[in-house]
């Protein structure tokens, strides 16, 4: 005879909730590796939905990849 297997109702998990922010006041706080974050964030959401011709991907890698070693750069200084 096989061992029936029983389950319990699973519970809803609790997450603690963040707090909504204004995108204009995150804008007031922005500095210039946020920026560049967001830029890149939406290069890649523009590249992912097709959005971007090969040529155009390839030069926004390189402008992302070009301004992060600058700052990577100027933070060594």
């Amino acid at each position: 005879m096989k061992k029936q297997e029983t389950t319990t109702p699973t519970q809803e998990a609790t997450t603690p909730t963040q707090e909504l922010v204004s995108p204009f006041t995150e804008v007031k706080a922005m500095n210039h590796i946020s920026a560049v974050n967001i830029l890149i964030q939406a290069a890649n959401a523009a590249q992912g939905a097709g959005s971007l011709s090969v040529r155009d991907s390839v030069l926004v890698a390189g402008a992302a990849e070009f301004l992060t070693n600058t700052q990577d750069a100027n933070k060594k200084s």
